[in-house]
């Protein structure tokens, strides 16, 4: 029950914590526009049609200018005109230029993540796809699924009474002539997989104490590719899939439920996850950095001499409207002393936590980890011997794992035949990253440590012409390799793939 509730109240947070994201968005991208924008441009002394005509005067290098105190010419602008004015500076195209292609990327990757489900035809498909490739059954009525729950549940009973074993030989090595007198087993429901065993111990010693141990996960007892039971949603569990008790659905490389996302990372949404970070980040230090200068100007001997020029120290403040001086465009006015100084904080402070944050995926990219599996592989690290089965060995290829090799960006650069430079092989890998909504081209783990691409065809997966096992091992050169049955008809990528996905 209390778990329930919990994960209840996570999935009702998502809606608020998007409009809390959207408003943080809007309220800086408001303050770029309407007061960082001009002090970038020098625009923002001009207030008056006098101001206009004095600013492309002096563009034109006409300097001795004398100002026109007509009521004509002292008609104020309006801030929308000031804006598209400093628009039209070079400084103000080329830092609007950087902003705009920061929030297309923000809201192009959030959007996504947000509104892309790890449930579906697809999901469906790429499962299909991984029990071909695994040489997994996949069951197909219900008498087949009941045995497929009774063959797992026999095999984890008879993993753990292995474990057990192990413990009880480690325990009685350790204690000497110490008397073990009990081991139990016990399940208990975690909130990272569908069930883990707990297996504690009680020694007699002169106070009697149980002593428990570390809890072991179903989906540590397997194989990296072998299959499970999810007994929660009632099907065949995927390697490196876990079950998500917010969104209910079985999740394939599952890293967590992020509440503002309102959505779990997994398979089909990593990369726009781990996009969105990426721009936040140094959109935030970006930020941060334009907003610097008139921070640093709040409180100043310049702010209060901006005060004097407008008359506020000699007359009643009320009605009195403070200008910027043409001298110093990033000195702010009082009522830009809020918005700057809120802006600024909010701006480095998100930045700290969201490059933490972003530096800590990459890292699980770069070596082919989930968040779950970080965690369940941190004691393994410590054998010198250990090394991550779903890793490729190579950084590069794990990157492809996550963006793949085939994007509308590469291929602009570099034709499908043509092997790539190291500069173009890196530039391949930050085009992936730009807008785009096609799915994972890879499958959601390597088979040997070579990554096996996708079958991108409408039909199921038993409509695919599968060669006779007989044919057995086929090398086409060294850029891929076809495996023999169960995995015939799928592609397998070494280096770069430049075949078509289904032969």
């Amino acid at each position: 029950m209390v778990f329930h509730c919990a994960d209840r109240a996570m999935y009702l947070i998502g809606p608020v914590l998007i409009t809390l994201a959207a408003t943080i968005i809007t309220g800086l991208t408001w303050l770029y526009f309407t007061i960082i924008l001009p002090m970038l441009a020098g625009t923002n002394w001009i207030h008056t049609q006098a101001d206009w005509e004095k600013y492309w005067m002096k563009e034109q290098g006409e300097n001795d200018i004398e100002r026109d105190t007509s009521d004509a010419n002292s008609k104020p602008i309006s801030q929308i005109t000031s804006v598209l004015l400093a628009l039209l500076t070079p400084i103000g195209i080329l830092h609007t230029s950087m902003v705009s292609f920061f929030l297309v990327n923000i809201l192009y990757n959030y959007y996504y993540c947000v509104t892309t489900s790890n449930s579906g035809p697809s999901y469906d498909n790429v499962v299909r796809q991984l029990a071909v490739v695994t040489g997994f059954h996949y069951p197909e009525t219900e008498e087949e699924l009941l045995q497929c729950k009774r063959n797992f549940e026999r095999k984890i009973y008879e993993r753990m009474q292995r474990k057990r074993d192990e413990v009880i030989n480690a325990s009685r090595l350790s204690e000497g002539n110490a008397n073990l007198c009990a081991t139990t087993v016990s399940t208990t429901r975690n909130d990272g997989d569908e069930e883990s065993q707990t297996i504690s111990k009680a020694t007699t010693t002169s106070k009697t104490a149980a002593i428990p141990l570390p809890k072991i996960h179903n989906w540590q007892l397997l194989s990296p590719i072998e299959w499970g039971y999810c007994r929660y949603s009632s099907q065949p569990k995927p390697p490196r899939s876990h079950y998500d008790h917010i969104t209910q659905c079985l999740v394939l490389n599952m890293d967590h439920y992020c509440p503002w996302m309102f959505n779990c990372v997994g398979y089909f949404n990593y990369r726009y996850f781990f996009n969105f970070l990426w721009f936040v980040s140094i959109a935030l230090w970006y930020g941060a950095a334009i907003c610097y200068p008139a921070f640093m100007l709040l409180g100043g001997t310049e702010y209060k001499d901006q005060l004097r020029a407008s008359g506020v120290f000699q007359k009643p403040s009320k009605g009195i409207v403070v200008r910027h001086l043409a001298s110093n465009p990033f000195i702010p006015t009082p009522s830009e002393r809020t918005p700057v100084a809120l802006g600024f904080m909010i701006c480095l402070c998100l930045a700290a936590a969201v490059t933490g944050l972003c530096g800590f995926h990459l890292y699980l990219v770069l070596s082919a980890q989930t968040t779950i599996e970080f965690h369940g592989n941190f004691s393994k690290k410590r054998n010198p011997r250990w090394k991550n089965p779903y890793s490729t060995g190579s950084w590069k290829k794990n990157w492809e794992m996550i963006y793949g090799t085939r994007n509308y960006w590469s291929r602009r650069c570099i034709g499908e035949d043509e092997q790539p430079s190291r500069f173009r092989s890196c530039w391949t890998c930050l085009m992936g990253m730009m807008p785009s909504n096609r799915e994972p081209e890879f499958l959601p783990f390597p088979i040997g440590g070579t990554l096996v691409r996708r079958s991108h065809v409408s039909q199921d997966v038993e409509s695919i012409g599968l060669m006779d096992s007989s044919e057995g091992l086929i090398s086409s050169g060294p850029e891929f390799v076809m495996i023999s049955k169960p995995t015939d008809g799928l592609l397998v990528g070494r280096s770069r793939i430049s075949a078509p996905s289904i032969i």
